[in-house]
Formats: C-alpha cells, structure tokens, sequence
C-alpha cells in the first residue's frame, strides 16, 4: 500500500501562538533596552543608591535571557507544528 505524501501545514491557532510568542519576545528585548536606559540615566543622579545601576543591568540582562528563549520555543513550536 502506497500512501501519499504531503507537507505538513501548521494549524493556525498554532501559528499564532508562535506570532504571539516573537511579539512577547520583541517585547522583553524593549524591556532589557529601557532598563539599560535607565540605569545608564540613574548612574548619573547622585541622589541615585549606588546599587541601583547594578541591579537595573541584571534585570535587563535577565529580560534579554528571557527574549532569546522565547524566540527558541517559537522556533521549535514552528518546527513541530510543520512536520
């Protein structure tokens, strides 16, 4: 028996999702970038705590972290629903 085949379409609630996952990540990127911003602004206050730039880059760091493995789960949810 010989069965045909064909490439497999996403369904489009699936597709979505993964559209709905880039934005969050594009989101968390702007995040990242206007905490960098504003740490970059507060180590200029003087009346800034000392700690505050510091904590502000691990945040943005941590929003950038988390940008990247959205994108990574969109990539294999796309990658999934196309096989």
């Amino acid at each position: 028996m010989v069965t045909e085949s064909r490439p497999a379409t996403a369904a489009p609630e699936l597709l979505a999702y993964v559209n709905d996952l880039r934005v969050d990540a594009d989101r968390m990127d702007g995040y990242a970038q206007r905490l960098r911003g504003a740490a970059v602004t507060l180590r200029g206050c003087a009346e800034a705590p000392e700690w505050s730039g510091a904590t502000l880059e691990r945040q943005a760091s941590a929003c950038a972290a988390a940008a990247a493995q959205l994108r990574s789960a969109a990539t294999a949810l796309l990658t999934h629903a196309t096989q």
